[in-house]
């Protein structure tokens, strides 16, 4: 979770707010983001603390905090109506209310006044009508079962959109189902904003540079736009992005509208983006495609076989697995992390895994979240996961390792030039041989230093290495295999 300080952002006062990163690595020296706002840093259980929001988009003063047990209040919306709003969490002298377009807002106790109405979400054609109000006027609107979009983007794109979230939604609901969790339909249509370009994003919301995507807490909208810069470079590559993007921001809403991860709740944020990148797997075809929860996530295990290379003659003694569970932040690298991290306890410690989410659920608003250490990184993260997981952590990186090496996906730069590594050492009795396949030269040569580094009594003599590059992967791995069952 990547924190920025930065002030007037989405229309409020921040001085601080919280992000997860949905980074796709340094691609043709372009990094690309996106976000899931808002993520204020709190206490494990706030109730009775005293806490000042207004830096996390809620202008009210500081207040001590207590539970509201979904109580319903009758108020105003932003347009001026009526309307039964569920209080989330009391703050306070104000209820942090639910309203029925699904926002979050602040409202103070003379301005909510306890009902037994029921709570009635808004309809489709007044959510649509209420949205397009000012800047998304001109935009065109897709409705379908589960969803609202407003698009100015091409119509192709978000038709696909719309193909993807709606084949997510059931298969997202049934795996949160299978885990042992109370879950339900979203009663609110669940809203998508996407733009044309990077210039009418920033238009409608400034958000810090790079960032092409996010699902907002508050607002419980996913705002995306279409064109990348990256398109022009690699086009195919900019496309499955963008995919995956829109699949990992549409996971995150629906965990948060299924009753699966409560609003205003903070989770580890390994599992919090972990999660998401293991249900939101998308590969290309002749149409893009959402691959099912739990499938390989072909980006993620790219950049995780070339981190997991790049510490070869390393032992960080559970140093990788401890970084990543701790983490208030996740860099590119602890991205895919997580996600491998979440594929291991998913497939291989499901038991445990269902108790860990179980427990992750109970969190309600303003709950599950811990001050960091000077080091950026929140203990109490690691204690809860060796409760349920009870394993050493230099031990479940080995296996970890191993698993993910099993684990077969498509190489997203496989048809570009690939590089092997060659290495014998002959100790007199036996010549032990060693290769691997790199997309660059300086990971290549990375991995061969370490490698010579961890041979013991490696000399020039009795020690030879080779580098040779490939047009592609597949012509790359099929020659190391016949190299490595030669004489």
């Amino acid at each position: 979770m990547l924190s920025y300080e930065y002030n007037d952002f989405m229309g409020y006062r921040m001085s601080r707010y919280c992000v997860s990163i949905y980074r796709l690595g340094k691609l043709c020296g372009l990094v690309f983001l996106s976000v899931v706002l808002l993520c204020p840093l709190l206490s494990a259980q706030p109730t009775g603390r005293l806490l000042d929001l207004r830096s996390y988009g809620f202008d009210i003063p500081p207040g001590r905090v207590s539970p509201a047990s979904d109580a319903l209040v009758t108020t105003v919306d932003e347009q001026g109506r009526t309307v039964v709003a569920r209080v989330q969490v009391d703050v306070g002298k104000y209820h942090l209310v639910m309203l029925p377009n699904g926002q979050l807002v602040a409202r103070s106790f003379d301005d909510a006044q306890p009902t037994t109405q029921p709570f009635a979400p808004a309809a489709t054609t007044q959510m649509i009508e209420d949205l397009k109000r000012g800047k998304l006027a001109h935009f065109k609107t897709l409705k379908t079962r589960n969803y609202i979009f407003l698009y100015e983007t091409s119509e192709g794109f978000a038709t696909q959109t719309s193909r993807i979230l709606e084949r997510m939604l059931p298969g997202v609901t049934g795996y949160a189902r299978l885990q042992g969790i109370e879950v339900h339909e979203p009663e609110i249509p669940l809203v998508v904003l996407m733009f044309r370009n990077d210039e009418n994003f920033q238009q409608f919301r400034h958000v810090p540079k790079g960032i092409i995507a996010y699902y907002h807490t508050l607002t419980n909208h996913i705002v995306l736009y279409e064109e990348s810069k990256l398109a022009g470079i690699q086009k195919e590559l900019a496309r499955q992005q963008t995919i995956n993007t829109i699949a990992h921001e549409g996971v995150h809403q629906i965990l948060h509208n299924i009753g699966f991860q409560r609003r205003l709740s903070a989770w580890p944020m390994w599992i919090s983006e972990g999660l998401a990148e293991f249900m939101a797997p998308t590969s290309l075809g002749k149409q893009s495609r959402w691959k099912g929860v739990g499938q390989v996530n072909d980006l993620r295990m790219y950049e995780l076989e070339n981190f997991i290379k790049s510490q070869a003659g390393s032992d960080t003694e559970g140093e990788w697995i401890n970084k990543t569970v701790t983490a208030y932040r996740l860099t590119s690298a602890g991205y895919a992390s997580a996600w491998g991290l979440t594929h291991y306890v998913a497939k291989v410690r499901n038991r445990q895994f269902k108790t860990y989410l179980q427990e992750l659920n109970k969190l309600g608003p303003l709950e599950g979240d811990h001050r960091i250490s000077s080091d950026g990184t929140v203990d109490h993260h690691l204690t809860v996961f060796r409760k349920h997981f009870q394993t050493d952590s230099a031990e479940l990186e080995v296996r970890l390792a191993k698993y993910l090496g099993k684990l077969d996906y498509k190489d997203p730069f496989g048809d570009q030039p690939h590089f092997i590594v060659m290495i014998a050492h002959n100790n007199g009795a036996i010549i032990r041989k060693e290769a691997n396949v790199f997309h660059t030269l300086q990971l290549a040569e990375k991995w061969r230093d370490g490698v010579l580094k961890s041979i013991k009594g490696a000399t020039p003599a009795n020690t030879k290495s080779a580098v040779r590059q490939f047009p592609n992967r597949l012509q790359a791995e099929q020659f190391l295999r016949r190299w490595k069952s030669s004489p």
